[in-house]
């Protein structure tokens, strides 16, 4: 079969089914780095690279990031929960520790590290735990749970773990270094972002092989595929949402 290339169209669980899986995820992972989806290349990251992201947007988008990331627990949970097969169930639990209180970095809960890095950019803690979650944020957060009680449970996994998680390592440690170089910030004070170099290394690899193991069919191939893509198409909105600071 001829190999398919990453575009913006509509691929067939025809097509999609006769990919190997090592074709499948890289197909996947180049349709969702397209542009207006994924925050690889983002404006905001070059921005933070150039440092002419002003401090406002930037508290804007760590303050919606931070509810994000604070709100998509209970969307976890359920993925987690429903896994019926106990070793990728154990992973799904492992990872969730890790989220919500740093069970295996042995550091803290991820949104509180957000929090301690917006707090060095001039975030008021307190009030950002009572700010309105805004649309481009939310629509993260809602869709994370669409996929996770809609859909079947490897789907979020594979959308999440094998294409999201895939493009943090490289994005975060271009944003660390931004933050370092222009803005003035310390190692201890960007942990959120360092450690998910390591971390989503991981869990890049292991979504690889969770739709290597089970997402086998050409119905599921497709549902991944749609889903990757919208979930990739709001987290470059959630990006976007620097634009809205004052």
């Amino acid at each position: 079969m001829e190999k398919l290339a990453a575009e913006d169209r509509y691929f067939s669980p025809e097509e999609l089914a006769g990919l190997t899986p090592e074709e499948f995820v890289a197909l996947l992972r180049g349709v969702c780095a397209l542009p207006g989806r994924g925050y690889l290349d983002h404006p905001l990251v070059k921005k933070i690279e150039a440092g002419t992201a002003t401090l406002p947007q930037l508290r804007m988008f760590v303050e919606q990031f931070y509810l994000h990331t604070r709100n998509m627990m209970p969307a976890f949970g359920h993925m987690s929960s429903v896994c019926p097969f106990e070793e990728a169930r154990n992973t799904l639990i492992k990872n969730l520790a890790e989220e919500a209180y740093g069970a295996v970095s042995g550091t803290k809960g991820h949104p509180d590290m957000l929090l301690d890095f917006g707090i060095a950019i001039g975030v008021d803690a307190a009030a950002a735990k009572k700010k309105r979650q805004l649309r481009p944020s939310r629509k993260v957060t809602d869709y994370y749970e669409f996929m996770s009680f809609c859909r079947p449970w490897y789907v979020p996994v594979a959308a999440i773990g094998a294409v999201m998680e895939a493009s943090t390592p490289d994005t975060f440690s271009r944003m660390a270094e931004g933050f370092k170089k222009n803005y003035g910030l310390k190692d201890e004070q960007l942990l959120f972002w360092t450690m998910h170099v390591e971390a989503d290394k991981e869990h890049g690899d292991e979504g690889v092989e969770i739709v290597e193991r089970y997402v086998t069919t050409p119905e599921a191939r497709a549902q991944v595929m749609e889903c990757g893509v919208e979930n990739a198409e709001n987290w470059y909105g959630m990006f976007d949402i620097h634009r809205m600071a004052a």
